[in-house]
Order: structure tokens, then C-alpha cells, then sequence
């Protein structure tokens, strides 16, 4: 039988987040591109961020063909979230383009072997410039291991972004990312629980 889930946030009605949800007036745009293989993982923090904030748009596929809107970005004003060698860190002031130079911001959603899929089957991607970080933000998301010390959620990459691009207030974006975590673990037996939140 089909979980009933909430008409606002799309989860099951016992981890319904819509209390911590906050509308945020961002300036500058996200795309997601999300991996297909993301969609019904409940952990997913993609779908958090376009509850969230005023401009913010998901997109599902692997390739070209799938993401045809980055045939219609500005160049020189759209920037890639990956940590490649050629990446410009944010939060290195001497590096860092200027806010009013970056209008949109691309993030790959996926697992890394997914995200570096997308990034392979998709060269429209390599007209933009790329963009990471010189130093983590500590992860906030305990309840989905990673393979990689630089991981971070989609949620939170994205509000590290735009933190540093547009000085954006990132809290209320974690305050939602925290609610998830709160909700998911609830029903865990506690040394399940302790594996991930100790």
C-alpha cells in the first residue's frame, strides 16, 4: 500500500518537514541536474532546496539530450559546482568573481560516480566555468555516508554557494536540513541511530 504523503513537501506524513520550511529570495538562479537514480531516495536533499528557495529548478537526466536548458545560459555569468583542478574557490577573495558576475549556478545531484556520469554524457557543461571550495563547511548530514572527504549534500553545497556569492543566510536552509534528519531518524532503534548522529 502507498504511503500517504503531504500535498506541500511530497514526504510521507510522518516525516513531513513543512514546519521548518522557509521561503528564500535568492539572487542568483540553481539548477539542479539530477541524476534519475535520486528521485525516490528519501534522503534526497535536491527537492529540499526548491521548497525553499524562490529560484531553483530541478531537472532529471544524464546527457545533452536531457538538459537542453544550458544551451540557453549565459556563458560568462553561469557557473558549474565541481571540485575539478580547474575549479575557482568561492571563499578565496583574491579568486572569487565578483556576486553581480554570477547569475546561475549549475549543481549536479547524484552520487559522485553519478554526477561524474552526468558530467561525462553531458559536454554542454564545459563551456562553464567551475567553482568549489577552499575549505568545507563542516557536513551537517550524518544519515548519508559518503565515499569522499569533500562530501557535502546537495542542500548544503548550495547554501555554502550562495553564502559566499551572494552572502546569503544559510540557516534557514540547514534549519530544514536539520528537521529532515530529526524526522528521519526518529524511528530508528537508538544503536542504529548512534551510528550515524554520534
Amino acid at each position: 500500500m502507498a504511503r500517504t504523503l503531504c500535498t506541500q513537501c511530497n514526504f510521507a506524513l510522518n516525516t513531513c518537514i513543512c514546519n521548518a520550511i522557509t521561503n528564500i529570495n535568492n539572487k542568483v538562479r540553481v539548477i539542479i541536474l539530477k541524476h534519475p537514480s535520486e528521485e525516490k531516495t528519501a534522503k534526497n536533499t535536491a527537492k529540499l532546496l526548491n521548497l525553499c528557495l524562490t529560484d531553483c529548478q530541478i531537472i532529471k537526466g544524464e546527457n545533452n539530450d536531457d538538459f537542453a536548458i544550458l544551451k540557453t545560459l549565459p556563458i560568462s555569468s553561469t557557473v558549474l559546482l565541481y571540485p575539478n583542478e580547474n575549479a575557482i574557490n568561492l571563499d578565496e577573495s583574491a579568486e572569487q568573481p565578483s556576486a553581480t558576475n554570477i547569475t546561475h549556478l549549475i549543481v549536479v545531484d547524484g552520487t559522485w560516480k553519478k554526477a561524474y556520469k552526468i558530467l561525462q554524457l553531458t559536454p554542454l557543461l564545459n563551456q562553464f566555468k567551475t567553482v568549489s571550495f577552499k575549505q568545507l563547511p563542516k557536513n551537517r548530514y550524518a544519515i548519508r555516508k559518503a565515499p569522499r572527504a569533500d562530501s557535502l549534500s546537495t542542500l548544503e553545497a548550495v547554501a555554502h554557494s550562495l553564502f559566499l556569492i551572494e552572502q546569503l543566510n544559510p540557516a534557514p536552509l540547514y534549519n530544514v536540513l536539520d528537521e529532515l534528519i530529526q524526522k528521519q531518524t526518529q524511528h530508528m532503534p537508538e544503536h542504529v541511530k548512534a551510528r550515524y548522529l554520534d
